[in-house]
Protein backbone atom coordinates (compact mmCIF):
# COMPACT_ATOMS: atom_id res chain seq x y z
CA UNK A 1 0.00 0.00 0.00
CA UNK A 2 1.45 3.16 -1.07
CA UNK A 3 -0.74 6.34 0.72
CA UNK A 4 -1.10 9.60 0.01
CA UNK A 5 -4.82 10.53 0.80
CA UNK A 6 -6.10 13.60 0.55
CA UNK A 7 -7.98 12.88 4.66
CA UNK A 8 -6.47 12.26 8.13
CA UNK A 9 -5.43 8.53 9.53
CA UNK A 10 -5.78 9.60 13.12
CA UNK A 11 -8.26 12.00 15.44
CA UNK A 12 -6.30 15.50 15.65
CA UNK A 13 -7.93 15.92 18.87
CA UNK A 14 -6.76 12.23 20.70
CA UNK A 15 -3.95 11.42 18.38
CA UNK A 16 -5.59 8.01 17.76
CA UNK A 17 -5.04 5.65 14.56
CA UNK A 18 -8.53 5.34 13.23
CA UNK A 19 -7.54 1.70 12.40
CA UNK A 20 -5.66 0.98 15.28
CA UNK A 21 -8.54 -1.26 16.72
CA UNK A 22 -7.91 -4.01 13.41
CA UNK A 23 -4.50 -4.30 15.45
CA UNK A 24 -3.38 -7.90 15.78
CA UNK A 25 -0.98 -9.26 18.48
CA UNK A 26 0.54 -5.78 19.69
CA UNK A 27 1.86 -5.51 15.50
CA UNK A 28 2.22 -1.92 15.47
CA UNK A 29 3.53 -1.43 18.43
CA UNK A 30 2.27 1.46 20.14
CA UNK A 31 2.99 2.45 23.49
CA UNK A 32 0.26 4.68 25.00
CA UNK A 33 -2.89 2.92 25.67
CA UNK A 34 -5.91 3.54 22.42
CA UNK A 35 -7.04 6.79 23.56
CA UNK A 36 -11.16 7.45 22.54
CA UNK A 37 -12.04 8.80 19.15
CA UNK A 38 -14.02 12.12 18.62
CA UNK A 39 -16.16 12.80 15.54
CA UNK A 40 -14.46 13.76 12.52
CA UNK A 41 -15.12 17.19 11.90
CA UNK A 42 -16.04 18.19 8.48
CA UNK A 43 -16.23 21.68 8.76
CA UNK A 44 -12.61 22.37 8.55
CA UNK A 45 -10.25 23.68 5.17
CA UNK A 46 -9.10 21.07 3.32
CA UNK A 47 -6.67 18.75 4.61
CA UNK A 48 -3.79 19.01 1.95
CA UNK A 49 -2.42 22.18 0.24
CA UNK A 50 -1.26 19.41 -2.82
CA UNK A 51 -4.07 18.84 -5.72
CA UNK A 52 -3.80 15.15 -6.20
CA UNK A 53 -4.00 12.48 -3.45
CA UNK A 54 -4.31 9.10 -3.57
CA UNK A 55 -3.82 5.82 -1.91
CA UNK A 56 -3.04 2.61 -4.37
CA UNK A 57 -2.17 -0.71 -3.26
CA UNK A 58 -2.35 -4.72 -4.01
CA UNK A 59 -4.17 -7.41 -2.23
CA UNK A 60 -2.35 -11.09 -2.86
CA UNK A 61 -4.88 -13.85 -1.87
CA UNK A 62 -3.86 -17.75 -2.27
CA UNK A 63 -6.79 -18.36 -4.16
CA UNK A 64 -7.98 -19.14 -7.54
CA UNK A 65 -10.20 -16.69 -8.93
CA UNK A 66 -12.34 -15.50 -11.93
CA UNK A 67 -11.43 -12.10 -13.10
CA UNK A 68 -14.80 -11.09 -11.60
CA UNK A 69 -13.78 -12.56 -8.76
CA UNK A 70 -10.95 -10.76 -8.18
CA UNK A 71 -12.47 -7.47 -9.31
CA UNK A 72 -15.06 -8.08 -6.64
CA UNK A 73 -12.58 -8.50 -3.84
CA UNK A 74 -10.85 -5.17 -4.76
CA UNK A 75 -13.59 -3.62 -4.43
CA UNK A 76 -14.00 -4.97 -0.77
CA UNK A 77 -10.05 -4.07 -0.42
CA UNK A 78 -11.56 -0.55 -0.32
CA UNK A 79 -13.82 -0.66 2.69
CA UNK A 80 -10.22 -0.96 4.58
CA UNK A 81 -9.00 2.66 3.21
CA UNK A 82 -12.35 4.21 4.22
CA UNK A 83 -11.73 2.23 7.90
CA UNK A 84 -8.23 3.94 7.83
CA UNK A 85 -8.67 7.13 6.41
CA UNK A 86 -11.33 9.85 7.14
CA UNK A 87 -12.70 11.24 4.84
CA UNK A 88 -11.79 8.69 2.31
CA UNK A 89 -12.08 8.36 -1.89
CA UNK A 90 -12.74 12.10 -2.05
CA UNK A 91 -12.84 13.83 -4.87
CA UNK A 92 -9.08 14.31 -5.14
CA UNK A 93 -8.09 10.80 -3.95
CA UNK A 94 -7.30 8.74 -7.25
CA UNK A 95 -7.76 5.33 -5.37
CA UNK A 96 -6.84 2.18 -6.71
CA UNK A 97 -6.61 -1.19 -5.30
CA UNK A 98 -5.72 -4.34 -7.17
CA UNK A 99 -5.88 -7.99 -6.49
CA UNK A 100 -3.19 -10.20 -7.63
CA UNK A 101 -4.73 -14.20 -6.85
CA UNK A 102 -1.72 -16.90 -7.11
CA UNK A 103 -4.53 -19.98 -8.22
CA UNK A 104 -4.23 -21.86 -4.94
CA UNK A 105 -7.24 -22.83 -3.76
CA UNK A 106 -10.75 -22.20 -5.31
CA UNK A 107 -13.13 -19.99 -4.01
CA UNK A 108 -16.56 -22.96 -2.99
CA UNK A 109 -18.74 -20.32 -2.58
CA UNK A 110 -19.95 -16.52 -2.91
CA UNK A 111 -20.03 -16.39 0.93
CA UNK A 112 -16.25 -17.80 0.92
CA UNK A 113 -15.55 -14.93 -1.49
CA UNK A 114 -16.74 -12.45 0.88
CA UNK A 115 -15.57 -13.51 3.80
CA UNK A 116 -12.38 -13.26 1.84
CA UNK A 117 -12.85 -9.43 0.36
CA UNK A 118 -13.87 -8.61 4.33
CA UNK A 119 -10.39 -10.11 5.21
CA UNK A 120 -8.55 -7.91 2.35
CA UNK A 121 -10.36 -4.92 3.53
CA UNK A 122 -9.02 -5.32 7.10
CA UNK A 123 -5.52 -6.00 5.61
CA UNK A 124 -5.58 -2.54 3.96
CA UNK A 125 -6.18 -0.54 6.82
CA UNK A 126 -3.22 -2.08 8.79
CA UNK A 127 -1.25 -2.06 5.99
CA UNK A 128 -2.01 1.84 5.70
CA UNK A 129 -1.31 1.70 9.53
CA UNK A 130 2.22 0.00 8.79
CA UNK A 131 2.89 2.75 6.78
CA UNK A 132 2.04 6.07 8.85
CA UNK A 133 3.94 4.42 11.35
CA UNK A 134 7.26 3.90 9.09
CA UNK A 135 6.70 7.37 7.67
CA UNK A 136 8.75 10.20 8.45
CA UNK A 137 8.24 13.92 7.78
CA UNK A 138 9.53 15.37 4.34
CA UNK A 139 9.12 18.03 2.12
CA UNK A 140 7.24 20.18 4.30
CA UNK A 141 4.36 17.88 5.31
CA UNK A 142 4.66 16.17 9.04
CA UNK A 143 4.62 12.48 9.71
CA UNK A 144 2.63 10.51 12.22
CA UNK A 145 5.73 9.74 14.44
CA UNK A 146 6.66 13.32 14.25
CA UNK A 147 3.45 14.82 15.82
CA UNK A 148 2.98 12.31 18.41
CA UNK A 149 6.43 11.69 19.15
CA UNK A 150 6.73 8.40 21.68
CA UNK A 151 3.69 6.72 20.47
CA UNK A 152 5.78 3.71 18.51
CA UNK A 153 8.68 2.26 19.51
Amino acid sequence: MVANAYGRVHDPKSGELYARYLEVAGEFRLKRPPQPLTPPDHTEAPLSPFPRQTVIGCVAVNARLSKAQAQRVARMAHDGIARAIQPAHTLFDGDTLFCLATGGEPVQSPAELSLLGAVAADVVARAIVHGVLHARSAGGLVSYRALYEGADE
